[in-house]
């Protein structure tokens, strides 16, 4: 009976334990100095005691960036062997080990590299460190995730990360040209035709707006804002800046930032911006195809007017990738996932992100302005192989027709036509797993 007594008590403790533990999480996360004002000297080693389980996770368990694969072979697999000439060339983003993002070029004909990038990662990230925002990166324990590089004239790449506020730029001997990191710099980098470059940002301090709480001072901090941001791609310098949110608003689309009158503090999740490079009857050189993840938007913006001429909701969710195709067609890379973002438990699903059992893979939409129609060429493909990163993920309709799709998060390049995979690529680590790939991009 003692030894029953003893085990309640026990158990008692250790609910009590978690429910104090979990609330005082709830507003170190929620309290924008990180509970410090209302737990003191506790704050910091609660959090400590919160990220344990996580940490435990990190040491025992493959890095992140490791996917469990141990089937196809390193590099290009051919199910048929392409004509000279047929593919254009592609630069792939990869990890092989904690700081240790590479970049090569391939000639996606013969499988060959053609040249390689190997930057010093571990001191972009120290250069790249920024105490003043408020979302870094944990210092010790870290790393960086290179993204979607852009490769210029004279072999020089620049690159955003992930993981910590730069932007950078390096030669053709991966020395580093330049780099910024005032702000948050994410996703997708673009040329434009005038050779400067797009890209995602977000501010350390957001603006105020209306619809959020009174007290700027709790949510500054906190709520992503978003930026459309073009720099020159010689010297970093910005000369455009603008808030999607205000765009949005300011073209009577405001109520899409807080649809059914609720509110996250990463509305927007702007992942990709596409500068247009050509007039068409359906949009001007210059005008801007914009990819907005969390209200599963993508619009045509045009800065010379700072008017939206076109935009549309859906049927793709919490999408990437929005390409011009042609004279008057658009494609979309549809992750077609749901998110699940309670804050007050139970949760409805047991994780943040989950395929439908009506849409379990990845989806390319092609939307045609002249019809006013969407189509879904390359499905049985999708399908068949089922394609399914629950975030990020890349497309190109290649100039023969095939598609190109990065299934990003597991590690894998696939090309082929409307139903059969003709090409796959990995870049395996080790026999069992392969890398994440970082947002491969054609190179014509």
């Amino acid at each position: 009976m003692k030894k029953l007594r003893y085990a309640f008590i026990i158990v008692v403790g250790l609910l009590l334990y978690s429910v104090l533990l979990a609330s005082s999480i709830r507003l170190i996360y929620r309290s924008s100095d990180r509970g410090q004002a209302r737990l003191g000297f506790l704050a910091q080693p609660l959090e400590f005691l919160a990220l344990t389980p996580s940490l435990i996770k990190q040491v025992m368990g493959p890095d992140e960036f490791m996917v469990r694969n141990s089937t196809i072979k390193d590099g290009f697999t051919y199910f048929k062997k392409p004509d000279t000439g047929t593919y254009p060339k592609v630069l792939v983003s990869f990890k092989d080990g904690k700081f240790s993002n590479k970049f090569d070029l391939y000639d996606i004909n013969t499988g060959d590299v053609i040249k390689e990038w190997a930057p010093d990662n571990k001191s972009l990230y120290e250069k790249g460190y920024n105490e003043a925002n408020p979302r870094k990166p944990p210092y010790a324990g870290s790393d960086l995730y290179f993204m979607h590089p852009l490769m210029t004239a004279d072999s020089s790449l620049i690159f955003t990360s992930q993981l910590t506020s730069l932007i950078a730029r390096i030669d053709k001997n991966s020395d580093l040209v330049w780099m910024k990191k005032d702000r948050q710099y994410h996703h997708s980098l673009e040329m434009d035709a005038n050779g400067n470059i797009y890209s995602c940002t977000t501010p350390f301090k957001s603006a105020e707006y209306d619809f959020l709480p009174p007290d700027y001072a709790d949510y500054r901090d906190h709520f992503i804002d978003d930026h459309i941001t073009l720099l020159d791609a010689k010297s970093g310098d910005i000369l455009f800046d603008k808030s999607v949110i205000d765009i949005l608003a300011e073209n009577g689309y405001g109520d899409l930032v807080i649809s059914k009158g609720q509110i996250i503090s990463d509305p927007i999740h702007l992942n990709d911006i596409q500068p247009a490079l050509y007039d068409s009857p359906f949009w001007a050189k210059g005008d801007l195809l914009v990819s907005c993840r969390n209200i599963c938007v993508v619009f045509l913006y045009r800065p010379e007017t700072d008017r939206i001429i076109w935009l549309k909701q859906g049927p793709w969710a919490n999408q990437h990738d929005a390409d011009f195709e042609g004279e008057d067609k658009i494609v979309v890379f549809g992750n077609d996932v749901i998110r699940e973002e309670s804050i007050i438990d139970p949760r409805v699903a047991d994780v943040d992100l989950y395929f439908r059992k009506g849409k379990p893979h990845n989806e390319i939409y092609v939307y045609d302005f002249s019809r006013d129609s969407i189509m879904t060429p390359y499905h049985k493909l999708m399908k068949t192989e089922n394609v399914q990163t629950d975030t990020s993920g890349r497309c190109d309709i290649l100039p023969n027709g095939d598609i190109f799709v990065e299934e990003t998060k597991n590690g894998r390049i696939i090309i082929g036509d409307s139903t059969t995979k003709k090409i796959e690529f990995v870049k395996r680590l080790d026999e069992g797993h392969v890398s994440w790939l970082f947002w491969s991009r054609i190179v014509n």
